[in-house]
């Protein structure tokens, strides 16, 4: 404590602009922790860390975890609660990433069994469900973003997101999250090529989105790296997006 109340411990002392940072698990019945009493309470500025989905989307993005997991977790952020954590959904990730195809039923056996032994029987069984309804094999962000075929890509983007009554906004939503994130990540390891450019315009301008999610993907990629993505603004479509 007297570290914590005045920086110092006998001969030696904190060297300056340097803090302290403890973690604790929760201080509530499900943990077996020893409670902070009040006068050491006060001691400190206390910040409790709660699970935030588009952090952990942009940190799996960038960390490689696998792209079927990404959009299964974008889809049920809920499973998130306190019987499982990030860190365990990650390890679970990671665990059944290696398998090529998840709809095989040895790949299906083998996926709840690990879900069993990491996250817990309920999230083994939504995750099968999210492969039965082929879930898992939404287009990825980066053919989104890469593929030569831009046709070929709509199209593929429509016949998941649908339209009309059949228009799914929730797989909009993970597409959407995908796509920002991945071509962000992209700019900040590569060049941004015209083609590059022009590829983020279609997709920030066509009519599978709605208007608010294509606001939200242009604000959000100007943001991400506002250096090499200015010259999107030169398109007048984008441009006027931009300003409503």
């Amino acid at each position: 404590m007297e570290l914590i109340d005045r920086q110092e411990y006998i001969s030696w002392k904190l060297p300056k602009d340097w803090h302290i940072l403890l973690t604790t698990n929760p201080d509530n019945g499900d943990y077996n922790v020893n409670s902070i009493d009040v006068a050491q309470k006060t001691r400190f500025i206390t910040a409790n860390l709660k699970f935030d989905i588009d952090c952990w989307a942009e940190w799996a993005e960038k960390n490689a975890i696998d792209t079927r997991c990404i959009n299964f977790l974008l889809m049920h952020p809920d499973v998130v609660k306190k019987e499982t954590n990030a860190r365990a959904m990650t390890t679970f990730f990671n665990s059944i990433s290696s398998l090529p195809n998840f709809d095989t039923p040895e790949s299906l056996a083998m996926i709840q069994f690990i879900a069993e032994g990491s996250v817990g029987p309920e999230i083994g069984t939504m995750f099968t469900m999210f492969i039965n309804n082929k879930l898992d094999k939404l287009i990825s962000p980066d053919k989104v973003l890469l593929k030569d075929n831009w046709k070929e890509v709509e199209d593929e983007l429509k016949s998941i997101i649908g339209s009309g009554d059949a228009y799914r906004a929730d797989i909009a939503n993970v597409m959407a999250t995908r796509i920002i994130n991945y071509t962000v990540n992209y700019s900040l390891n590569n060049d941004v090529t015209q083609k590059i450019m022009d590829r983020v315009t279609s997709i920030v301008t066509t009519d599978v989105f709605t208007f608010d999610i294509k606001y939200h993907m242009l604000k959000t990629i100007l943001n991400g790296n506002k250096d090499k993505f200015a010259k999107l603004m030169i398109n007048p479509a984008v441009a006027q997006m931009a300003v409503k």
